[in-house]
Parts: structure tokens; C-alpha cells; sequence
């Protein structure tokens, strides 16, 4: 059976899946809520909640409320993007056009933003963590600087949160700060969407205890405020039918989900939790053959980053090329670099300004000659309106005609500065953890069995853990099979080194050590005339890393030590075969001091060569002008700067500098050391390479 539900306004979903209970007119009274309600909406996975919450969106602009008056706000950028996608496939365009003016945001770079339009440094907030900015943001709307807040954040008349079952500590703190702020208890106000589902409750971890040691309230706690203190106010409303899965992986979520519900303990409900997920399929064997094209969109899940890295070595296997079919890494803490095309747009221009005549005209070169090479779906150049807007939005400037090249090369890290929806690639294969999952969702997922348990004497992690379980099963559409814990290697675990962090595992004379976190890889060497053997070789580079994108990806590279003592570095070659091939860049100290630290004590030296690397993808950078660079990396006046120059290299600014052109760096992710014998030579696998092209 095949039916089409269709709301007042228009918006229509296609629903060929199994009929179950019809909550058609549940999803009318949302969608067409004025922006006044108040909305609390309990979404279990495969509802429907990113289209509802499109729905919504374009029948408020269709209504009379603007873009500006609209704020969305959500737990994570895969969410981000998911939801701008759907809202993208509406059906009227001028609804759509109109969409792209509304503030969809995660929580870290909203705070950001707002932080930084209520005065504080753009160079202290980016040295602090994101929960410091949320709970600095927190204090300012609860305290005395309410009004000032107030005032910055506009006309609001209605707030979108997704996945509130997920924002415990901080986020959970800042949301019911800003409702009070926004929309008071009992007075007018703006009116609130908040959609989430308890039983997919599984950041837990992330606030438990606050900085005083009191643990902080429950994600399921946080639910139960919102209903208190709005109480009849607030519109508490279900979804009920499954438009994602197909009928038997929805009989599998409906029976976890009961499970979760039921009066059993914690502990016997993640021991039936997990008996289910022993009754799914095996899937195909681990190895580089699952690399295979098939139709769909295909994803991995585990438990941690460190089975995360396990399961992307052996998808790569032995290969020097990544193969036809990607493979994305998607783990905490990974930061985006602004996509490749802004690189190849930024690094030919003198002047201090872009006139969007002059936009036009060199998009429309590029393009035409991306497209003859086939580069431009690889670059994933968006249309010319879209790509001028988003640069307009990243300088910070408010004329639509012009853009300052200073302030966009300073600007172009801020979090806020590009929109959290901003497209990557899809294809192939995502490798993440059950955690960074949460708002995605594929047609065939595969489950790696961990050997982690949940404390048995812990209520709270007992629940949680059920609750992840249930999660990674209702991320898949069509196919859900699992693998065997046994299918990888036991995964490395968190060390710190000094102020960094990295995963890292011993074993019988073996190491396992992660590298690629910021910090690891010099920007200025992949644009050093010094290095590459002058500006033509430089520019040579630059035009190979942009016109190959997508054929790098997943590529080897190899690691050659050069250098002696305090200057001790590597420099980075494309490997060929197992030998070191043309150089592309270099490392920073980072990388030889930290291996000094896990090796020396145990009678290791540094190696000479370091193999199998893995570039992962490309992106834009700025870097700093140490006199490195040559032409168009520095600008055409030599020594003599200007004032936007001298602005930009000023202390109270980012400590980019803007006195050259965009070149391409490189960042290194996911390494693994490798040693039997002091004799042996190390031999490092990176799970990936980012590649940046830097717009100094």
C-alpha cells in the first residue's frame, strides 16, 4: 500500500512503509501550532521527527513568522545537517529559499556566537572548552546581564530543540535558561518546539557530576522539569508510527523499546537489551572486500573510538589506495575544516576586498572547469548564491555585495562562522561510534559486539548502556546485521600527554598510538617553497591536491624523520609501493615529542620512517606568514602590508595572519605504532590523513 499524507500547508511525505497506527492529525497539531505554543513531543526513532520538525519550520515562514524570528538549536552537526537536508526537499521552493535564513545551530557554536556579540574575546573563547561557554552563557542569562542578552538575542518567537533527552549538565541548564529568558512560565513569550525521546537518553556521562562534585540531574530529569514547570501550558504530544524501517526492524525497536519501558530492573533489562541483539544476523567478514559498490547508505557502529580506528584498519587492509568506495570516520572530538573550494576561490586574489561580480565571474570559471575534470562533485562546490552567502556569513559582514578577505581569513576557524548543516559527502561507508550516530540514519547498519560491560552496581550506567544499545538498532532502514567483538583487535584507551590526549595501547612489545589531534601537523609546509623546491613546485601541489580530492582519499602516506634534536620533524610523502614518494608536507614537534615520551623510558629511539599513513579528506586552512611562503601564499607587495594586514596581525585578532594566499596543509588522524624489537623500525598506521588547504 502506498499513501501520501499531506498537511494544510502542502508539505508532503511519502509513505510506502507498514501501516500502523495513524497519527496523522498528532502531526497536523504540530506542524501548524502557531510560533506561540508550547511543545513537547516525544519522537521514537523512525517517526518521523526530522520531517516533522521541517514541516513545522516552513509552516511558520509560510505563516508570519520570519527566518530571524526562528531559532533551531541541536545536540550535534550530523543532526544539523539532517534536518537541513529534509528541509531542503520541501516542496515549495520559495519556502525553501526562505529556510536558508534560519538560524539552525549546535549548542557549542550558538553559545559561541552569542558570547561573542555580548563583548567577550574571540581568542578567549576559543581557548576555553565549549561547556565553559554554555555555562559562561548560562550565568549571563540568569544573572546580571540577563536584559543585555535579552536584547542581543532579537524578535524570537519560536525555539526548536532537538534531541533534549541528550542535553544533560550544561546544555540541559542553558535550555531551560533560555526558555525562561524567552518564554516565562505563565507570561507571553515566544512559543517552544522541544522534540526527543527518553528511551534514546545516552549522553549521561557527559554531565553527571558538576564541577563540585554534586552530580548534576539525569537527562530523564531534565524531561520532568520542563513538564513541571509548564504544566498546562505545555502541549505534551507522541508519535506512534514508523516511517523509517522496514516492518521487521521495526518489531525489533518496538520490542526493545518495551523492554526499556517495563518494571524490570536495570540489569535484567540490558540482559534482555542485549539477548535481542544476539538473535540479528551475522554480517559479511570484516575486511576490505565489504568495500564493495552496493546500493544504499551503509554505517559501522561501535561502542568507542578506539573500535572505531580497529574496524577502519581492517576495511583498509593492505592497499596503498583507499579504494572505489569511501570510508568516513566520524569520532568525538573530530573538528571540520571549511570545505576545499573557499582554498581555491581565496588563494589567487591581491586585493582586500571580493565583489560579488567578481564571485560570480570566478565561479563560473571554476566550475566550468572543475566539471571538464570531473573534480567539481568531489569539491562539493554548492551554487553560486549559496557558496556567496556562506562566505558573506563567515566574514561577519553586512554587505551582501562585497566581502573583506582580512576579516574571512581571520574569521575562517570561529565555529560559528560556517553554518553546522554545511554538506560533506555521503557515499560509502561511515565508520562511527553509537554516540555520534544519534540523528543519523542508513539503509544497512552493522553492529560490532564490544567487550565493555556497564558497572553492574550502577543503576544510571546499566540504564544509559541499554538505552545505546537500543539506539544503534534503530539507526538502520532496511538490513541490521552485527559482528563479533573478536572481528578486531582489542582497541587502544585514552593516555595523556601532557596537554594532549591520545589513544594508545601496549601489548606483548607491540603499540598502539593514536596521532592526527591538533596541533600535529605544520600548515606552512605544504605551501614552503623551501621545502617543495620552489614557488612552481608549490603551485604544482596546490592545483594536484584540489583537482584530487576525492581519488586521495584514503591513500597511503609515509612519515621520513629528519632533523636532529629540538628540530626534529617529519616530513610528509605520498607512499608508493613501500617507499617514501613525492614530499607534501611536514609535521610539527608534537608528534616526535610524544613518541619520545612512550618510547624513551623503554629503550626505543625515534624511527626513521614511519609507513601506512591514510589521507582521510581535504578541506581549507590558514596558516600563519613566517616568511616561509612564497608567492601567491604571501601577497604580491612583498614586505610593505597593509592596513587590513596589520589589523589582522594585531594581538587582539586570531592568530592567523592575512598577508598571504590559501594553500593546501595537512592533518593527520588516527596513527598506530607498531614495535616488536629496539632493532625493528616502528611502523605507524594513521586510520586517516586530513588534508587542509589553508587559506592564510
Amino acid at each position: 500500500m502506498h499513501t501520501t499524507s499531506t498537511g494544510r500547508r502542502g508539505f508532503a511525505i511519502d509513505d510506502d512503509r507498514q501501516p500502523e497506527a495513524d497519527d496523522a492529525h498528532t502531526r497536523a497539531l504540530i506542524i501548524d501550532a502557531p510560533p506561540e505554543a508550547r511543545l513537547l513531543v516525544d519522537a521514537p526513532p523512525g517517526t518521523g521527527k526530522t520531517e516533522i520538525a521541517a514541516r513545522r519550520l516552513g509552516a511558520l515562514v509560510n505563516g508570519n513568522a520570519s527566518p530571524g524570528q526562528i531559532l533551531v538549536l541541536s545536540f550535534s552537526r550530523s543532526a544539523v545537517r539532517t534536518l537541513t537536508r529534509r528541509l531542503s526537499k520541501l516542496s515549495d521552493p520559495d519556502i525553501v529559499e526562505e529556510l536558508r535564513h534560519v538560524a539552525i545551530r549546535t549548542f557549542d557554536s550558538w553559545a559561541f556566537r552569542i558570547l561573542r556579540l555580548a563583548g567577550m574575546r574571540t581568542e578567549d573563547l576559543l581557548s576555553r572548552r565549549y561547556d565553559d561557554n554554555i555555562e559562561t552563557l548560562t550565568t549571563m542569562m540568569t544573572g546580571g546581564r540577563r536584559d543585555e542578552i535579552r536584547q542581543i538575542l532579537g524578535d524570537k518567537r519560536c525555539i526548536l530543540v532537538d534531541e533534549f533527552q541528550d542535553l544533560p549538565g550544561v546544555r540541559g541548564d542553558l535550555v531551560l535558561a533560555l526558555f525562561d529568558l524567552l518564554s516565562p512560565p505563565g507570561q507571553p513569550g515566544a512559543g517552544f518546539t522541544v522534540l526527543g525521546d527518553p528511551a534514546q537518553a545516552i549522553f549521561g556521562f557527559a554531565g553527571r557530576v558538576e564541577g563540585a562534585g554534586t552530580p548534576v540531574p539525569t537527562p530523564r530529569e531534565y524531561w520532568r522539569r520542563l513538564l513541571e514547570r509548564y504544566g498546562d501550558e505545555l502541549k505534551h504530544l507522541t508519535l506512534t508510527r514508523n516511517f523509517r524501517a522496514t516492518p521487521a526492524i521495526a518489531r525489533i525497536s518496538d520490542e526493545m523499546r518495551a523492554i526499556l519501558s517495563g518494571d524490570a530492573s536495570e540489569a535484567d533489562k540490558l540482559a534482555a537489551i542485549r539477548a535481542k541483539l544476539e538473535t540479528l544476523a551475522p554480517s559479511d567478514a570484516l575486511s576490505p572486500a565489504m568495500l564493495a559498490p552496493r546500493d544504499g547508505s551503509r554505517a559501522i557502529l561501535t561502542r568507542t573510538n578506539g573500535e572505531a580506528l580497529r574496524v577502519l584498519q581492517e576495511l583498509f587492509g593492505q592497499d596503498v589506495l583507499g579504494g572505489q568506495t569511501p570510508v568516513r570516520l566520524r569520532a568525538a572530538g573530530h573538528v571540520a575544516v571549511p570545505p576545499a573550494w573557499i582554498a581555491a576561490f581565496l588563494r589567487e586574489l591581491k586585493a582586500p576586498q571580493l565583489l560579488r561580480t567578481q564571485f560570480v565571474r570566478i565561479h563560473e570559471h571554476l566550475e566550468k572547469r572543475w566539471n571538464a575534470s570531473g573534480a567539481r562533485p568531489d569539491l562539493y562546490l554548492p551554487p553560486v548564491d549559496v557558496a556567496w552567502s556562506r562566505l558573506v556569513r563567515a566574514s561577519g559582514g553586512n554587505n551582501d555585495d562585497v566581502i573583506d578577505l582580512p576579516e574571512l581569513r581571520a574569521r575562517l576557524f570561529w565555529p560559528d562562522s560556517f553554518p553546522d548543516d554545511q554538506q560533506t559527502p555521503d557515499d560509502g561507508i561511515v565508520v562511527t561510534t553509537i554516540h555520534q550516530s544519534k540523528g543519523m540514519e542508513f539503509d544497512l547498519v552493522t553492529l560490532l559486539e564490544s567487550e565493555q560491560k556497564a558497572e553492574p552496581d550502577d543503576a544510571a550506567a546499566l540504564e544509559e548502556e541499554a538505552s545505546v544499545a537500543y539506539v544503534a538498532a534503530t539507526r538502520a532502514a532496511q538490513a541490521l546485521t552485527r559482528l563479533p567483538s573478536d572481528s578486531i583487535w582489542r582497541a587502544p584507551t585514552y593516555r595523556e600527554f601532557g596537554d594532549r590526549q591520545r589513544l594508545c595501547h601496549w601489548w606483548s612489545g607491540w603499540v598502539n598510538l593514536e596521532m592526527g589531534i591538533p596541533g600535529d601537523i605544520d600548515p606552512s609546509g605544504f605551501a614552503d617553497p623551501a621545502l617543495h623546491g620552489g614557488e612552481a613546485a608549490v603551485q604544482n601541489l596546490q592545483r594536484f591536491l584540489l583537482e584530487n580530492v576525492r581519488a586521495l582519499e584514503g591513500h597511503k602516506v609515509m612519515l621520513i624523520k629528519v632533523g636532529e634534536g629540538k628540530d626534529t620533524h617529519y616530513n610528509i610523502h605520498l607512499q608508493d609501493d613501500r617507499e617514501p614518494g613525492a614530499v607534501i608536507g611536514r609535521t610539527t614537534k608534537h608528534i616526535p615529542w610524544d613518541l619520545l615520551r612512550l618510547l624513551y623510558d623503554k629503550g626505543y629511539y625515534l624511527p626513521g620512517r614511519i609507513m601506512n599513513l591514510r589521507i582521510s579528506a581535504v578541506g581549507t586552512y590558514t596558516g600563519p606568514d613566517d616568511g616561509k611562503l612564497g608567492d601567491p601564499e604571501r601577497t604580491s607587495r612583498g614586505n610593505r602590508r597593509s592596513k587590513a594586514d596589520h589589523r589582522c596581525r594585531s594581538p587582539c585578532a586570531l592568530q592567523l595572519s592575512t598577508s598571504h594566499r590559501p594553500f593546501c596543509s595537512v592533518r593527520l588522524s588516527r596513527l598506530k605504532l607498531s614495535r616488536r624489537r629496539r632493532s625493528t623500525p616502528i611502523s605507524l598506521v594513521f586510520s586517516g590523513l586530513r588534508v587542509s588547504c589553508s587559506t592564510p
